[in-house]
C-alpha cells in the first residue's frame, strides 16, 4: 500500500512575502539567495511565513545536509516575527499534520 503524498499549503505569495537581500542567519548579501523550507516540501511543508526563511547558497546547503537545526532556523523566523520560536514552530506543524490529512487546499 502506498501513502498518499500530503497536500501542501502552497501559497507564492509568502514565498516573495519573506524573499530578503540578505541572508536571515549570517547576513551575506554577496552570494545567491533562496527561500528555504525549514519543514520539506516533500514532507508538507506549507508555504507559510513560519515555515520560510531567506538563506545564502552557504547557509541552504547546511540546512539541507543537517549542519543547522530547524530550532535555529525557527529562532531565526520568530524574530523576525517578532514571536517565540515555539510559536513559530507550532504553526508549521500544525500547517503540516493538516496536509497530512488532506485539510489543506
Amino acid at each position: 500500500m502506498q501513502i498518499p503524498k500530503p497536500k501542501r499549503l502552497r501559497n507564492k505569495k509568502a514565498i516573495e512575502a519573506v524573499r530578503k537581500p540578505y541572508c536571515e542567519l549570517c547576513g551575506r548579501r554577496d552570494m545567491g539567495l533562496h527561500v528555504h523550507h525549514i519543514i520539506t516540501k516533500g514532507s508538507g511543508g506549507p508555504d507559510h511565513r513560519c515555515n520560510l526563511i531567506t538563506l545564502c547558497a552557504e547557509c541552504h546547503t547546511k540546512a539541507h545536509v543537517g549542519c543547522l537545526s530547524q530550532d535555529r532556523l525557527w529562532q531565526v523566523v520568530g524574530q523576525r516575527e517578532d514571536v517565540k520560536p515555539s510559536a513559530v514552530t507550532k504553526t508549521a506543524q500544525r500547517l503540516k499534520r493538516a496536509a497530512h490529512v488532506g485539510e489543506v487546499n
